[in-house]
């Protein structure tokens, strides 16, 4: 019991906190703050605000866009270590390296090799006689470099449920299958990948939660520029609230992408009743 109060008092209160500064205004009164209910005022700015509706639409291509080409990959080289291939081990080592590494840290590894006079890749395109590419400073690849780097270290995560999901399917399915003359593409086109279904989507849905809260990355290799490309709703939430001080506001745009979240977790949930009933049927 003191265990379970002392978790519900660290996550209960801050959470209710958060919810009365978004429908208050926060003010700093005899050394203290204070927070008073204005209504609707903040939500209603927030309507009105075109950086939160740009950051919510960075944050949703950033969100499709990484968990798609994670989710593929992933697939296919959960698909290829599922095998009996030599050297698997080391190979599913190797993969998952990036995952270890601090996302701080890959921020800046991938901001040095991005960089548009000293990184190697623009280096090794010069070396082959072409133009060089502002990977952070243009407007219309900056975010693919965040993407980029966001596949780079997150893949092995697709990589690692996916494989576990392939190891869980029963090889009695796959040897009927044989035995009934289907061809490999069909195999995994109406046996494996139908089985895999309730895997795909928990996994997807896992990696797509922590892609909307995306900062880190983007903080250190672009700092939402240049403009606004690549501000996500989380950054945006942290200029505005410990950058601007506006703490009612910052509250406010953190609740809505608590929503954003919360709208993706039932349609997860409906994803997988239907996987379920196609997987038992």
């Amino acid at each position: 019991m003191p265990t379970i109060v002392i978790l519900l008092l660290l996550t209960i209160f801050p959470f209710l906190f958060t919810l009365a500064m978004a429908f208050g205004k926060v003010t700093f009164a005899g050394g203290g703050l204070k927070v008073s209910l204005v209504g609707a005022k903040n939500w209603i700015r927030l309507i009105h605000d075109s950086r939160f509706w740009n950051a919510l639409v960075v944050t949703l291509k950033i969100v499709s866009l990484s968990v798609f080409c994670e989710y593929v990959l992933g697939l296919l080289l959960a698909t290829l270590l599922n095998r009996r291939i030599r050297g698997r081990t080391f190979f599913r080592v190797t993969f998952l390296l990036p995952m270890m590494l601090a996302p701080i840290a890959v921020g800046y590894m991938w901001r040095m090799m991005l960089n548009d006079t000293r990184g190697p890749f623009n280096d090794f395109l010069h070396r082959l006689g072409l133009g060089t590419i502002g990977w952070l400073s243009d407007p219309s690849v900056a975010m693919y470099s965040i993407v980029l780097t966001d596949i780079w270290q997150w893949t092995p995560f697709m990589i690692l449920i996916l494989l576990a999901g392939l190891q869980a399917i029963p090889r009695d399915y796959i040897e009927a299958a044989k035995v009934d003359g289907a061809s490999g593409w069909k195999i995994f086109l109406y046996v494996t990948f139908p089985l895999l279904a309730p895997v795909s989507i928990a996994a997807v849905f896992l990696r797509s939660v922590e892609v909307f809260k995306i900062i880190d990355t983007i903080y250190i290799m672009t700092g939402g520029g240049p403009g606004l490309v690549t501000e996500s709703l989380t950054l945006y939430g942290y200029s505005v609230g410990l950058r601007a001080f506006d703490l009612a506001y910052g509250a406010t745009v953190s609740f809505s992408l608590f929503f954003v979240v919360l709208a993706s977790s039932i349609l997860f949930f409906l994803l997988t009743r239907r996987a379920r009933q196609i997987s038992l049927g």
